[in-house]
């Protein structure tokens, strides 16, 4: 379902007579799609009418367990329901409006929800998140950091499928009243004019769509606006300052924390460029340890312990699992969930989660975001696993390999798509037929917006791709003499990348 009021009222009635509804990304298509819902095991499938024809694709290769419901929520829309469904709406009307009675009553050890995260194995994940995080977050959120009171309205764009709209925004608002004023799709052109609508004066954002704002051509009216706090992660110091100075902010408090619910930091005083401190409350989240990332391991010590970093140094973040952030792992996937988890790092018996995060260690504890390791990278806010891509990809039909990384691109936030390609022998690349098989089968923000023809696979002899040169290289045609593609984002084709069209992405003139 969209961001809609439907998706919150849906999700909180759920959560109060203990279903457990998984929040499918809408986005994802196809065999994606048929992968997230089936992984859940699910009994029953509540879905928008505005994705009714996605899910009739793949309707044949679902796998519900009994009794199999599937309800439509028609928006006060006229829809044919096909057969096998039902309106929601009617039989809402009918239920009584009594509180209901449970027993045993549902409490905060119980799961709320799943959440789709993606990681180095490919296909979506469902996370176990539990009624004691969401409220933990919506405190902390609402109260701790940003003091949240009744007469407060909150702006919400983010998807609200997503860990940030679901578990930091729409708490943030319940559980200290207030309003929220909810937008279906996030909009750099309407936003600042939707703030001052609706008064809004909290707003939970990820860095990408600061970036976007901050790349808004300047008004005289930029500062005049309502909104006075903002909370989210993401917000980088090359343009945190100017952001603030820009828009009238009064306060940007920056966190982390996985959707997994392991390891939350804040930084409560914005410090610019900062996530904020490895002690939160007096309670140490976690800690920064020295990383190989060429060969792919953590440095440790004579005695087989890992080494924290000294200030200056960039290492990966490991947080601490305990009974304050506890990690419940992935539903029906037992092998990605112990992957995620080491033990022995520092003494025998203590246990971390391995983030994949790569944190810069400041003075006085502080800690700032420097990348994602390589199997994985941020773009359009939106975590892509490499391994997932490469499968679609490969499954085109005539590559030999699939090396898929993401580059860096001036003035944008995270990292593009792209994709190394080895040929199969006598094979060519129909370059029309590729990005129509892209466009249809992958969202827009896990496409290859480049890709590059290779003579080799780049792997090493244990047949492990080799991405760290690739992804120094670029896309720029000066340094690489293997054939360039760019997908055009308003064409939906690949163009070759010229000199001309290699400075115009550079310079912005293509937004995508």
């Amino acid at each position: 379902m969209d961001n809609r009021p439907e998706f919150l009222i849906v999700h909180a009635g759920l959560a109060k007579i203990g279903v457990v509804p998984a929040l499918v990304n809408n986005n994802i298509k196809g065999q994606t799609l048929v992968h997230a819902i089936n992984i859940a095991e699910a009994r029953a499938l509540i879905i928008g009418a505005e994705y009714l024809s996605e899910y009739l694709k793949i309707k044949n290769d679902i796998k519900f367990k009994k009794p199999g419901l599937i309800f439509v929520e028609t928006e006060n829309n006229k829809v044919k329901i096909p057969a096998g469904m039902e309106d929601l709406k009617p039989l809402l009307a009918i239920e009584p409006v009594s509180n209901p009675s449970l027993l045993p009553p549902i409490n905060s050890k119980d799961t709320l929800e799943y959440i789709y995260t993606s990681g180095t194995t490919g296909l979506p994940k469902a996370t176990e998140l539990k009624h004691q995080k969401w409220l933990q977050l919506g405190y902390a959120s609402g109260g701790f950091a940003m003091r949240a009171i009744s007469d407060d309205i909150q702006y919400l764009c983010l998807p609200l499928y997503h860990n940030s709209g679901i578990n930091i925004a729409w708490p943030t608002t319940l559980v200290h009243g207030g309003t929220i004023a909810l937008r279906r799709k996030f909009s750099a052109g309407n936003f600042w004019d939707d703030i001052r609508k609706y008064k809004a004066t909290l707003f939970i954002y990820i860095g990408e769509l600061c970036r976007y704002l901050n790349n808004q051509p300047p008004k005289e009216n930029d500062s005049d606006n309502t909104l006075k706090y903002i909370l989210g992660n993401g917000m980088r110091g090359d343009y945190w300052e100017e952001f603030q100075s820009r828009f009238g902010i009064k306060k940007i408090i920056e966190v982390y924390g996985a959707t997994e619910g392991v390891g939350a930091i804040a930084n409560l005083k914005g410090v610019p460029g900062m996530i904020g401190k490895l002690t939160v409350a007096g309670i140490r989240m976690g800690e920064v340890v020295r990383y190989d990332i060429e060969k792919d391991e953590i440095i440790r010590d004579s005695r087989g312990f890992a080494i924290k970093c000294s200030v200056g140094e960039t290492g990966l973040f490991l947080a601490g699992i305990n009974d304050l952030n506890p990690f419940s792992g992935y539903k029906n996937n037992k092998s990605a969930t112990s992957s995620k988890i080491i033990e022995d790092v520092f003494k025998k018996g203590d246990r971390y989660f391995i983030s994949g995060d790569l944190f810069k260690l400041h003075k006085k504890g502080y800690v700032s975001f420097m990348d994602r390791l390589g199997d994985t990278f941020k773009w359009k806010g939106e975590v892509v696993a490499t391994n997932e891509v490469s499968d679609i990809v490969s499954r085109f039909g005539v590559f030999e390999d699939c090396n898929v990384y993401g580059v860096t691109v001036s003035k944008t936030e995270g990292r593009a798509g792209m994709a190394a390609l080895t040929m199969l022998t006598g094979e060519k690349l129909d370059l029309n037929r590729f990005a129509a098989y892209v466009t249809e089968n992958l969202t827009v923000y896990a496409r290859p917006h480049f890709i590059r023809i290779r003579k080799e696979i780049d792997a090493t002899s244990s047949f492990k791709q080799i991405k760290s040169n690739l992804q120094k290289e670029g896309f720029n045609p000066d340094i690489i003499k293997d054939p360039l593609y760019f997908l055009d984002p308003e064409k939906n084709k690949y163009i070759k990348i010229t000199k001309k069209v290699y400075d115009d992405i550079e310079r912005g003139v293509y937004r995508f």
